[in-house]
C-alpha cells in the first residue's frame, strides 16, 4: 500500500520564528559531531589547497602617451589637432605595448625563468604517483613553436589598461617572482620605446634617402638651366647684371634719374638768380640775407641792418642833426656801396651755375637718347634670355626648398622621442597579490561553516523519521505525552525493571506523567476501569517496554494492572502456553491465560497461537466481552498491539480500547508511514490520547523531567524508607 503524507493546514505547516530557532538548535545539538567532521574536513582540505596554491606577485608600471615632436612645416592648427589624443589612440598604444614583437624582445632580454623546485606534483611523482610525472614529448619540439608558446605564456600575465580621461597607461604584470614581475613590466616599456624609435628612424632614413636623391636631381637641373642662360648671354653679346636683368635698362634708368636731378638743379639756380635780382632792385636787405649764400654778402647785409636800427634809435633820442646820427648815416652809405658790389659778384656766380646746369641737362638728355636707341636693338634676344634666366631661377627655388626640407628632417632624427614615457617604474612587490592567504583562510572558514551547517541540515532532512517534535505535533495533530530515551544498551532484565528500580529517574517521571494524563482524561469517573491500547507503525518501537513501565507505575499505586500482548505473530512465551488468541476463540477462560511475570511481578496475558484470519464480528464481540470481564478485576488493562503496517489487528484493538497511545520511534519511522497510521486509526474511530516518542536522543532537546541531583535522590530515599 502506498503511503501518502496528508496535507497540513497553514497554521500547522508554517512554524513561527521561535520554533525555527529551536529546531536549528536541536539540529545543532543532534548533529554537532557530524558538523565538526564536515567542518574539519572542508577546513583541512581548503587550508591545504590554500597553502599549496602558487604565489603570484603583481608589479605595475605607469606611462604617459607623448604628443610626439612638432612638425615645423605644418600649420599651428594641424599641430594643435595632432596633440589631442583620442580613446582609439590610447587603446592602440596599449595593444602595441602588449604586442608579440615586444614580448619577443622582452624574452630575448630577460634571463630564463628559474625552475620552481618542490611542490605537490614533484613530491607525488617522487613517491611513485606516475600520473603527476611530466611526460617527455613524443616528437621533437620545434624551437619556433616553443618560443611562440613562451610568448603566449608571457602575454597571459601582462595587462595594459588606459586610464579614463587621461593619457596614462597602466602596465600590470603577474609572475611567481616579484623581481621578475617588475623586470618584465619595465622591459615591456623600454623595449616598446626602442622598437618605436628604431621604426621612426627607419622611416626618416627612407624619407631622407628619397630627398637626397631628389635634391641631387634638382641641383643638376638648376646648374643646367644656369649654364644655358649664360651661354645664350655670351652668344648674343648681351650685357646683364648679376640679377639677370639687361644692363642697358639699368643705364637708361640711371640716366633718367640723373637727368631729373640736373633739371632740378638748373631750375633752382635760375629761380635763385631771379629772386636775387629782384631783391637788389628793391633794396631789401633782409631778402638778400635769406637768398644769398655768400658769407661776405650776408655779413654786409647784417651790418647794414644793425646800423639802420642804431641810427633810428639815436635819431629818436638826439634828433637827425646830431653828430652821432650823421656819423651813422655815413657808415650806412659806405655799407650800401659795399653790399651792392658783393651783390653783383653773387649774381655773376649764380649766372655761371645756371649756365653749367643747363649744359649738364643737355648732355644727360643726349646720353639718354643714345641708350634708348641701343635698348631698342636688343629687345628680342633679351626677352629670350629673360625666359632662360627665369627657368634657372625657378629650378634653383625648387632645389633650395628640397635642400631645406632635407636639412630639417636630418635635424629631426636627433629630436625623435618614444611614443610613451615613464611616469613611474615598476618595483618588486613586498607581498604576493595571490593568494591572499588571510582572506582565503577566512573564506575557507566560512565555507567550512556553511558546508557543516548545510550537511547537518541535509542529514536531518534526509533522515527517514522525525527529527523534530514540532513536526510530530503538526503532522499528527496530537499532543506529545512523553519522550522516552534510548535504553537499547541496557540488559533486557534491567530495562523491564528500570522504572521500578529508579522510580525518580527521568523515565520514571515521564511514565508517571503519561499515567496522570490518562487518569485525567477519564473525567469524574475515578472508579471506572480503563483499557489502553499501545500501537505503533513498525515493530521494535518500544510498545512492550512502555506497557511494562506504565503497568509498574500504576501497580505501585496499589491498583491491579493487566498487560495483554496481542502480537500473536511474534510470540515471546513458550509456544505451548495459551494466550489471547485462545481466549478470543473461547477455548479457555481469560483468567486461565493470565500469568504473573516473575521479573516485574505484573499480570501478563500472552499472545497465544498465531491466527491467519482477520477479526470477524463474533471475535470483536468476544473481545468486548472479555475486556468487560477483565475490567471487573483490573483497574487498568494495557493492550500491546501488533504494528499497524504489518497487521490490521492493531486497528481493531485500538477502536475497542478506551484510549490509544501511538508510539513513534525517534528518527526511524518515515513521516508517510506515521501519517498513514494516524489516518487509519481515526478512520477506525480510535480515541487517540496522544503520542509517545521513543528512543529519543537527549542531544536533540530537553526531555520531560530533569534528573535529580545526588543530594535530592538521597533525601527522597530517606523519606521513602521512613
Amino acid at each position: 500500500m502506498e503511503l501518502v503524507e496528508p496535507p497540513m493546514s497553514n497554521a500547522q505547516s508554517q512554524p513561527d520564528a521561535r520554533d525555527m530557532l529551536y529546531r536549528m538548535l536541536r539540529i545543532g545539538r543532534l548533529h554537532y559531531k557530524f558538523f565538526i567532521i564536515v567542518f574539519l574536513l572542508v577546513a583541512i582540505i581548503g587550508a591545504g589547497i590554500t597553502m599549496v596554491l602558487p604565489r603570484s606577485y603583481q608589479s605595475i608600471a605607469t606611462v604617459v602617451v607623448s604628443n610626439g615632436i612638432m612638425d615645423p612645416l605644418t600649420t599651428q592648427n594641424a599641430n594643435a589637432s595632432a596633440q589631442a589624443l583620442s580613446d582609439d589612440e590610447l587603446a592602440t598604444q596599449a595593444e602595441l605595448i602588449r604586442s608579440r614583437d615586444v614580448a619577443a624582445a622582452v624574452l630575448h632580454q630577460l634571463p630564463p625563468e628559474p625552475k620552481v623546485e618542490g611542490g605537490v606534483k614533484p613530491w607525488l611523482c617522487h613517491h611513485g604517483v606516475n600520473f603527476f610525472c611530466p611526460t617527455p614529448p613524443k616528437e621533437p619540439v620545434d624551437p619556433a613553436m616553443q618560443f611562440s608558446h613562451q610568448i603566449d605564456g608571457l602575454l597571459a600575465g601582462v595587462d595594459v589598461e588606459p586610464e579614463l580621461h587621461s593619457r596614462v597607461l597602466t602596465i600590470t604584470v603577474k609572475n611567481s617572482d616579484a623581481e621578475r614581475a617588475a623586470m618584465i613590466a619595465n622591459a615591456f616599456v623600454t623595449n616598446y620605446q626602442n622598437i618605436s624609435l628604431t621604426q621612426q628612424r627607419a622611416d626618416l632614413s627612407k624619407t631622407l634617402a628619397w630627398l637626397d636623391e631628389r635634391t641631387a636631381s634638382l641641383r643638376s637641373r638648376w646648374v643646367e638651366a644656369e649654364t644655358n642662360a649664360s651661354h645664350f648671354n655670351g652668344s648674343h653679346n648681351l650685357s646683364n647684371n648679376g640679377a639677370n636683368t639687361p644692363l642697358i635698362d639699368k643705364q637708361i634708368a640711371d640716366a633718367a634719374t640723373n637727368l631729373s636731378q640736373a633739371q632740378g638743379r638748373y631750375a633752382a639756380a635760375q629761380a635763385k638768380a631771379d629772386a636775387l635780382q629782384e631783391a637788389l632792385k628793391t633794396g631789401n636787405e633782409r631778402e638778400l640775407v635769406s637768398l644769398s649764400q655768400q658769407p661776405l654778402l650776408v655779413a654786409t647785409a647784417n651790418s647794414l641792418l644793425q646800423l639802420q636800427n642804431e641810427r633810428m634809435q639815436q635819431a629818436a633820442t638826439f634828433g637827425p642833426n646830431h653828430p652821432t646820427v650823421q656819423a651813422l648815416d655815413r657808415q650806412i652809405a659806405s655799407t650800401r656801396a659795399s653790399m651792392a658790389s658783393e651783390t653783383r659778384g653773387a649774381l655773376s656766380q649764380i649766372h655761371n651755375d645756371v649756365v653749367s646746369a643747363q649744359a649738364e641737362v643737355n648732355q644727360i638728355q643726349h646720353n639718354l637718347d643714345s641708350l634708348r636707341g641701343q635698348s631698342a636693338s636688343q629687345s628680342g634676344p633679351q626677352a629670350e634670355y629673360a625666359t632662360l634666366a627665369q627657368e634657372a631661377q625657378s629650378a634653383r627655388g625648387v632645389y633650395d626648398s628640397f635642400l631645406e626640407r632635407t636639412k630639417e628632417l636630418a635635424g629631426r632624427v636627433q629630436l625623435l622621442q618614444p611614443p610613451v614615457v615613464f611616469v613611474s617604474h615598476a618595483t618588486a612587490a613586498s607581498a604576493p597579490t595571490f593568494p591572499n592567504r588571510k582572506k582565503l583562510l577566512i573564506g575557507v572558514f566560512v565555507l567550512a561553516s556553511v558546508c557543516g551547517v548545510g550537511a547537518a541540515l541535509l542529514k536531518d532532512m534526509m533522515s527517514p523519521g522525525f527529527g523534530d517534535l514540532g513536526d510530530i505535533r503538526r503532522m499528527t495533530a496530537l499532543p506529545i505525552l512523553a519522550t522516552l530515551p534510548d535504553m537499547s544498551r541496557e540488559r533486557p532484565r534491567s530495562i523491564l525493571r528500570y522504572v521500578m528500580d529508579n522510580p525518580f529517574s527521568t523515565i520514571g517521571e515521564a511514565v508517571r506523567g503519561i499515567s496522570a494524563q490518562l487518569a485525567l482524561s477519564t473525567g469524574m469517573e475515578t472508579h471506572k476501569s480503563q483499557v489502553i491500547a499501545l500501537t505503533s507503525a513498525a515493530p521494535h518501537d518500544g510498545k512492550s517496554t512502555l506497557a511494562v513501565w506504565l503497568a509498574s507505575v500504576v501497580r505501585a499505586g496499589s491498583r491491579p494492572v493487566l498487560v495483554i500482548d496481542a502480537d500473536h505473530r511474534r510470540r515471546r512465551q513458550n509456544l505451548s502456553s495459551a494466550g489471547f488468541t485462545e481466549v478470543l476463540a473461547d477455548r479457555i477462560a481469560p483468567q486461565d491465560a493470565i500469568i504473573n511475570n516473575p521479573i516485574t511481578g505484573i499480570d501478563f496475558m500472552g499472545p497465544g497461537a498465531p491466527k491467519a484470519h482477520p477479526f470477524d464480528a463474533r471475535e470483536i464481540a468476544k473481545l468486548r466481552e472479555t475486556l468487560t470481564e477483565l475490567s471487573r478485576t483490573y483497574s487498568l488493562i494495557i493492550i500491546d498491539t501488533p504494528p499497524l503496517l504489518s497487521m490490521m489487528d492493531g486497528l481493531v484493538l485500538s477502536s475497542v480500547a478506551d484510549q490509544t497511545i501511538f508510539l513513534c520511534r525517534w528518527r526511524s519511522v518515515s513521516r508517510a508511514a506515521v501519517a498513514a497510521c494516524i489516518e487509519r486509526l481515526r478512520a477506525y474511530k480510535a480515541n487517540m490520547a496522544g503520542v509517545v516518542v521513543t528512543y529519543f536522543s537527549e542531544a536533540s532537546a530537553h526531555i520531560t523531567g530533569p534528573h535529580y541531583t545526588k543530594d535530592e535522590q538521597r533525601l527522597i530515599d530517606h523519606l521513602s524508607d521512613s
